[in-house]
């Protein structure tokens, strides 16, 4: 169904003020969250733990923003891409930059998994810019920085296509999204002359600006790519755009390419929501630390690099070990013929991401709806110093009612969520033209492979949640 038949849509996206009021808005909204966490810090990591939530701007970065952009990704494609203010800070600044060819280095995606591993392993848990709201506004206010430095240097959207630390993840969740933006008549495209969605002169005009993601609408096939800032739409002389629904993990059906960076990438984001959704539960969080817990205790490792070292082995060595076992049964089941390791690996990686994106939407749930209790203090004291020293003094005691009554409906979401996830994985496994170069040994090996992954965290739910 094209969405554009709905009047109220299609003429907001046509509008020559869309997106741009939205990104105006929100980095309005961006330079207040930024602004509501400078100077507010702590060298105590106990109290961190709860200043994360009562301080307002970290709370609704950590618990609110980035679950809902993972979740709009997953069902609405790279959505957030379309209103994001950096995309418009780049826009901007590529105007009056040097616009010089984006180095190849660049474009074989390593640089987005490069910047993703530092901000998650040394970032996150290793300096805490997550618990922390001075140095969560550092973050944001540097990402601003670079995507400026980049923009002014290199031609078009560098830092949205090439350096964006989570462009690889919206664009790799949007092949799971039952939203699509594609050209609507092909022969219409083939019989253009002007090409004005894709022509060098339209690349830096205000409204109707030809693709700055190298992409041309007639040609798109998946989602990944696309960043939705509709100026295709504006520039085409023929209203020859959509935006369509269709099935459900429709991308994941076709013989999907990932680059090497890509495959790095899930590997890394395959270990991490292992770690987020397992750490909700004492007992599976227990289970999966011991080995860096007794690495760390064994080296004599003190202080914030604890962090790093359980990151390393949790987002890297762990996903590492299962990636290479798989590559190698699979190889020794195909008798060393048939396809090469890297195209399992890829294949594999790929099989893995429906359940990887349910975990994803699980923990954003249930982070959202455990953050409930913070909301009065946080509104009513957006520094949150205040009330986290309450807390932490055991004179204020956080009201969970609402938690507690929406148990059962998160549960059974939970579940909901994984079974679709699972489905969804096995019909990719029989219908997908990757799965079908590969041999019965090949597939057999991916197959269990897939169901280990999977049941890691069935497993957990069904513990935790229903025991």
């Amino acid at each position: 169904m094209n969405l554009f038949k709905i009047k109220l849509l299609s003429s907001l996206f046509k509008s020559r003020w869309f997106p741009i009021v939205p990104q105006l808005v929100m980095l309005m909204v961006f330079g207040l969250l930024i602004a509501g966490g400078i100077g507010i810090t702590t060298d105590d990591p106990e109290f961190a733990k709860w200043l994360r939530n009562t301080n307002l701007s970290n709370l609704l970065v950590w618990s609110y923003w980035w679950p809902m952009i993972i979740i709009a990704a997953i069902l609405l494609g790279r959505m957030w891409c379309m209103v994001c203010p950096v995309e418009l800070v780049t826009y901007l600044a590529g105007r009056i930059g040097r616009q010089r060819k984006v180095p190849g280095f660049f474009k074989s995606g390593w640089v987005i998994t490069i910047f993703y591993t530092l901000t998650l392993i040394v970032g996150v848990h290793t300096l805490a810019l997550h618990r922390i709201p001075q140095r969560m506004a550092i973050y944001l206010l540097t990402l601003v920085v670079i995507a400026v430095v980049v923009s002014l240097i290199f031609r078009k959207r560098a830092f949205c296509s090439y350096v964006c630390p989570v462009g690889h993840l919206l664009g790799l969740y949007a092949l799971i999204s039952p939203i699509e933006w594609r050209a609507n008549n092909l022969s219409v495209c083939n019989a253009c002359k002007t090409k004005d969605c894709v022509v060098k002169k339209n690349h830096y005009r205000i409204v109707g600006r030809s693709c700055t993601s190298n992409l041309y609408p007639a040609t798109i096939k998946e989602n990944r790519d696309c960043l939705l800032c509709t100026q295709c739409l504006k520039a085409c002389p023929y209203d020859n755009l959509r935006l369509s629904t269709r099935w459900p993990f429709a991308d994941l059906f076709r013989d999907v390419k990932l680059k090497y960076a890509q495959l790095g990438f899930i590997l890394l984001v395959s270990g991490f929501v292992v770690y987020e959704l397992l750490s909700e539960w004492p007992a599976s969080k227990a289970i999966l630390k011991w080995v860096p817990d007794h690495l760390i205790d064994a080296l004599g490792i003190t202080g914030s690099m604890t962090g790093f070292v359980s990151a390393i082995v949790m987002f890297v060595v762990f996903p590492a070990v299962l990636f290479l076992a798989i590559a190698a049964l699979a190889k020794i089941a195909s008798g060393w013929h048939g396809a090469s390791s890297g195209a399992i690996l890829k294949t594999f990686a790929l099989l893995l991401l429906p359940t990887m994106a349910g975990a994803h939407i699980i923990k954003s749930v249930l982070k959202m709806v455990s953050r409930i209790p913070y909301w009065p203090y946080a509104f009513s004291d957006p520094i949150g110093v205040t009330a986290a020293q309450k807390i932490v003094d055991k004179t204020l005691v956080l009201d969970k009612s609402v938690p507690d009554a929406l148990l059962p409906v998160t549960s059974f979401a939970a579940a909901a969520v994984l079974l679709t996830a699972l489905v969804a994985t096995l019909m990719i496994f029989c219908r997908s033209a990757a799965i079908k170069k590969l041999n019965p040994g090949s597939r057999i090996v991916l197959f269990m492979g897939m169901l280990t992954y999977w049941g890691i965290f069935g497993f957990t739910i069904l513990k935790w949640r229903f025991s």
